[in-house]
């Protein structure tokens, strides 16, 4: 009977047809397995991988405990920790490891269109609004923001002047504005000196000291936020020209009423004469002011004639009040009869409600306008004080009674506009429906300014006084005619990071920075992960690389993205790019080097090396148009980047995003522009285990099987600097430098060395001691050799992927690097070749 367990293993979770096979052994546990058979096995809280026998999951707390059974299948699974691991990672669990790698590349551009909703980015849509559902922006570095909205914009009328208040969201995080930085479209805050005031509030912060920060909702039947004429409040004409002109009276007996037109003739007298009801059949009508009380209420028009109209009494609900006899017979030229809702001479208008369905309030604000000023002129033309008074009442929904709220009354001698807002606290949160009238009776005379319009009904709903994990801004300012309406939605500023600061290769108090590795590694940890996910040794040799060349990362966020596109779009700008190697997320930075990590050549090649060269395409662009944001115009502009021979008539366009400055976006377009001219061969090539010791970007050493080239071979033995290489008759040529370089036995390159012909046939001597100890007992392979004159002793190649494709194989693939790639990194932008883009290139 068979001892053995089958053991698969899957390095990609989303492609179940790529597994390895392993075998186990009955009785093992699955912990005892991995340590004998993944050196570099290690127990973590959450595991890069999870386990399961026969297709039922095995907790990591059984891994130490359950003990393989005869028939077992176990299956290994990567489980990627983060939404773009899974689709990057790459992992192999074979006897001699564990390997990640990846391959990716910089991308040409942020994004193919404009991201939706973007307000930084696109130069016909900038401005404030409101991110309903939407992601909160994340600023990087230091860059133009125009805040969204938190809540509505709000108006309010204090002391006859119109004042705007706004609570903004500046982004997530922490930030540093400066007052001079602070904006109403392209004017600075501080020339508006009085009129404008703001607050900044830090994450966290109570904001409720602030007025702007109240969630306010601003009813559409009555006046829209920007502000509208609104409702004219209409007041019964009593008299015109010093004596009654006309009015209306009521007869109320049986159950008909019988309306009386009064009209004053100064020959005759007064005079009356009956009138149809001036309202249509069917139509729901109110009686009030009736001298007997128990005629006004709710009645419905059913006949209609000029001897008196049938009506129906109705409650306050319109249905009908069946007990109804008939009127309490009277005659009254006060009561009035009118449609509730009809917003007529002397009528309510409204009812509205002040708050959408489904929400409450105990906070309302009435606004009020009198265009023409209020006042009255006497014949030698001075204004007299006039006094106009309304009536509001408040009920909440279905609610029967109607509360009068305390009464408003407008008194002055202006002819200038005025306005006031007025404020009517509740006993509890309803969802109310207002109405309002005036109850000063109007008048035709032309020498009175009396005109009152209700602009606006508000209501706070729920406001929040703590924004955690933003910077917020709360804004008041006074409407002039220097602000217009531009300070509605044009309110930005330029606002700098805050963040940790990275020095000594540990983080220190937070500042504010425009530094690479600060938000590379903020991007991660908001994401979820800890500094032990973060390749911190990588991170500290470039940082200073970064600094010392004036690199930043000046850029916001405000559309969607996985954590992986904007890391790799952070570290674009430095030239470098994202890793996973050993669960850890790493910056690997392309720049010129001179020392190789490893070194291939035949001897552990398996098959035939592949040369693959792409020529010059008659069609392929002639140079690189790099789009960078400018941090003078904080618009988009374009600088062409070409090489000699380039004319710049067919250029690949590209967008560096987190590039504000030209000099570094000439510096990104020339690396490009370089890369696509100079870097276009490639090999490929499979080993057995041997290219697992090999990260992504690593400069190595590959031997050429071209005649001419390097030779390549075994070192047999020995004796201080003197080599003995199995390969009998090196090809020394006459007046050249000769190289020699070793492989040691974790496959890195020692050397090269200077290197002369020796005594011996077979020896060569070096010019330095080895930095290792070879070891010929047969334990190991003995160290691999490359030779050749010093122009070309090997191909010096950068890997850009490794795919383990088993335990027997790994494929390769490298490009062929070339010095004049880097020429351009640290020189100036030519002072002719930048171009503002039109609005009408978005």
């Amino acid at each position: 009977m068979s001892t053995q367990v089958e053991i698969k293993v899957y390095p990609n979770k989303l492609d179940k047809k790529l597994f390895e096979n392993c075998t186990g052994v009955v009785g093992q546990t699955l912990d005892i397995w991995l340590k004998e058979n993944v050196p570099s096995y290690d127990e973590r809280e959450q595991p890069l991988f999870s386990a399961a026998v026969n297709s039922k999951y095995l907790p990591p707390s059984d891994w130490p405990t359950y003990i393989f059974k005869q028939g077992d299948n176990i299956s290994l699974t990567v489980e990627a920790k983060d939404p773009a691991t899974i689709a990057y990672a790459i992992i192999a669990i074979v006897a001699v490891g564990v390997a990640i790698y990846t391959a990716n590349q910089i991308p040409d551009n942020y994004n193919s269109t404009t991201p939706d909703g973007s307000s930084i980015y696109d130069v016909n849509t900038q401005g404030n609004k409101p991110r309903l559902m939407g992601i909160i922006p994340e600023g990087a570095g230091r860059h133009l923001i125009y805040p969204d909205y938190l809540t509505m914009p709000r108006r309010e009328y204090i002391n006859n002047e119109q004042w705007l208040y706004l609570m903004l969201s500046v982004g997530s995080g922490e930030y540093e504005i400066l007052p001079e930085e602070v904006f109403i479209a392209n004017t600075p805050v501080k020339s508006y000196t009085g009129d404008v005031f703001y607050e900044i509030f830090g994450p966290g912060e109570d904001v409720s000291g602030h007025e702007g920060h109240r969630n306010v909702y601003t009813s559409s039947e009555v006046g829209s936020t920007s502000g509208s004429t609104g409702i004219e409040l209409k007041g019964r004409v009593t008299s015109a020209g010093g004596s009654e002109s006309s009015k209306y009276s009521y007869s109320f007996s049986a159950k008909e009423v019988v309306v009386h037109f009064e009209e004053y003739e100064p020959e005759v007298g007064k005079w009356k004469h009956k009138s149809h009801l001036p309202f249509a059949l069917g139509e729901i009508i109110k009686v009030e002011g009736a001298s007997n009380v128990e005629n006004n209420g709710y009645y419905e028009i059913i006949t209609k004639d000029i001897d008196g109209s049938e009506l129906k009494k109705l409650d306050a609900q319109y249905q009908e009040d069946t007990t109804w006899t008939g009127f309490t017979p009277e005659a009254n030229t006060y009561a009035k009869v009118y449609t509730e809702d009809g917003g007529g001479d002397g009528e309510f208008n409204g009812p509205f409600f002040a708050v959408p369905e489904g929400e409450v309030t105990d906070q309302l604000w009435l606004d009020f306008s009198l265009p023409q000023g209020l006042g009255e002129l006497d014949d030698q033309g001075n204004f007299l004080t006039r006094s106009v008074n309304l009536v509001v009442e408040y009920r909440a929904e279905g609610a029967l009674e109607w509360i009068q709220a305390p009464a408003i009354s407008f008194s002055g001698k202006t002819n200038d506009q005025l306005g006031k807002t007025t404020p009517i606290s509740l006993s509890e949160k309803i969802r109310p429906e207002v109405r309002v009238k005036r109850s000063t009776a109007a008048n035709d005379d032309t020498r009175i300014y009396d005109d009152v319009y209700w602009t606006a009904l508000k209501a706070e709903l729920e406001s929040a006084t703590i924004y955690q994990g933003m910077t917020t801004l709360a804004v008041r300012i006074r409407g002039t005619n220097n602000l217009a309406g531009s300070a509605e939605n044009k309110f930005n500023l330029i606002a700098t990071r805050v963040l940790p600061a990275f020095e000594n290769g540990a983080w220190s108090a937070p500042r504010p920075t425009t530094d690479i590795a600060p938000f590379f590694a903020h991007v991660i940890k908001s994401a979820g992960h800890a500094d032990s996910k973060i390749g911190l040794d990588a991170l500290e040799a470039l940082h200073p690389i970064w600094q010392a060349r004036g690199d930043e990362f000046n850029a916001v966020f405000d559309s969607e993205s996985t954590m992986f596109e904007v890391i790799k779009r952070v570290l674009a700008v430095g030239f470098a790019e994202p890793t996973i190697d050993y669960g850890q997320i790493t910056p690997v930075r392309d720049q010129k080097r001179t020392i190789y990590n490893h070194m291939y050549q035949p001897d552990n090649y398996i098959g035939m090396l592949k040369r693959s060269i792409k020529l010059i395409d008659d069609d392929e662009p002639d140079g690189i148009e790099v789009e960078y944001f400018s941090p003078i115009t904080w618009k988009s502009e374009t600088i062409l980047c070409t090489l000699p021979g380039d004319l710049g008539i067919n250029p690949e366009k590209v967008r560096a995003f987190g590039i504000t400055s030209r000099d570094k976006a000439y510096q990104f377009g020339m690396r490009k522009r370089r890369t696509r001219r100079y870097r276009r061969t490639r090999f490929d090539f499979k080993t057995e285990m041997d290219a697992l010791n090999s990260r992504y970007l690593d400069f190595c050493a590959l031997a050429d099987d071209i005649p001419g080239y390097e030779q390549s071979g075994t070192v047999v033995g020995y004796d201080g600097r003197s080599m003995y290489v199995d390969h009998i008759g090196l090809e020394w040529q006459s007046g050249q430098s000769h190289i020699l370089a070793i492989r040691k036995p974790d496959g890195t390159l020692s050397g090269p060395y200077n290197a002369s012909p020796g005594s011996a046939n077979n020896e060569v001597i070096i010019d330095d001691d080895l930095d290792f100890t070879p070891v010929f007992d047969g334990s190991i392979e003995p160290p691999l050799y490359m030779f050749g004159i010093n122009e070309r002793w090997c191909n010096a190649v950068l890997i850009r992927d490794i795919k383990p494709s088993s335990t027997e194989q790994v494929s390769v693939t490298a490009e062929l690097d070339d010095d004049r790639v880097y020429l351009d990194d640290d020189r100036l932008a030519p002072a002719t070749t930048s171009t503002t883009i039109p609005d009408i290139y978005f």
